[in-house]
């Protein structure tokens, strides 16, 4: 009985040191330093921060403090730019966004010569479920997702993604990871649940089904086209990643009114 219990203690260990290892139990995960976003060595300064905000030419203003989380994000105006954002710039912005329920923190991005983008960062759990109903998304599918984040939250994601005439041009998502755990991309696919106006992962279901992955991608497609169609005042005539460089050419908002 003695043996069998030092075995079971030595099965707990290893479990609870892997969830640690892949971001799920405070305290285990500082040791690893899993619960720290990925460095993809992009670093920014205050001068890429207004930068990019003189290129986007979007103006910010509050809104009330007492104004719900389904309407603290209002987007107004269209203007015409065209222009070319660095990693910094991007970076800058994901950093310094002036909302109160932006749920991104230390996000790095990475443009590169093949015409893919890298993004690390966290995600602030309890500022999930409001930023989600401002732009949409159901509150039964929010606090789902929610509830499978672990409480720090890092992720690390790849692709190829390209825009044309405000559609998906090319959508080749390679890498995914929550913590240090990667998923497979075809997998990962094969779980997203589509409803009629969010994405959100299924986890009702453990098992892989590869076989769904290539047609769900078609349909995160639509779905990220109807998104873009809904979002008034923009327009991607074109937009792709190159060396350091996000190339956009069409419109964006010209003021975006936020709970500060």
């Amino acid at each position: 009985m003695k043996k069998v219990l030092i075995v079971l203690g030595v099965i707990a260990l290893i479990i609870v040191l892997f969830l640690g290892y892949i971001g799920f139990i405070p305290g285990i995960s500082n040791l690893f330093g899993s619960n720290k976003p990925r460095d993809l060595g992009i670093k920014y300064t205050e001068a890429d921060r207004a930068s990019a905000r003189g290129k986007s030419k979007i103006e910010y203003e509050a809104l009330p403090a007492s104004t719900a989380p389904e309407n603290s994000l209002v987007r107004t105006g269209s203007r015409a730019v065209t222009t070319d954002f660095s990693s910094a710039e991007i970076s800058a912005l994901m950093n310094d966004r002036p909302y109160k329920f932006w749920p991104y923190k230390n996000v790095q991005m990475k443009f590169n010569a093949d015409g893919t983008a890298e993004v690390s960062g966290a995600l602030i759990k309890d500022r999930v479920p409001s930023y989600c109903a401002s732009i949409g998304i159901p509150k039964a599918v929010a606090d789902k997702v929610a509830y499978y984040l672990p409480s720090n939250t890092v992720y690390y994601v790849k692709g190829k993604a390209s825009l044309k005439d405000n559609k998906v041009a090319i959508f080749e998502p390679q890498a995914f990871e929550i913590g240090r755990l990667r998923l497979p991309v075809g997998m990962f696919l094969s779980k997203i649940e589509i409803t009629d106006t969010a994405l959100a992962l299924d986890t009702t279901e453990l098992s892989a089904d590869l076989s769904k992955a290539s047609g769900k991608k078609g349909l995160i497609i639509n779905y990220i086209n109807d998104h873009l169609a809904s979002i008034k005042g923009f327009f991607a005539k074109e937009a792709y990643f190159s060396e350091n460089k996000l190339h956009f050419d069409g419109n964006l908002n010209e003021k975006e009114s936020t709970v500060q």
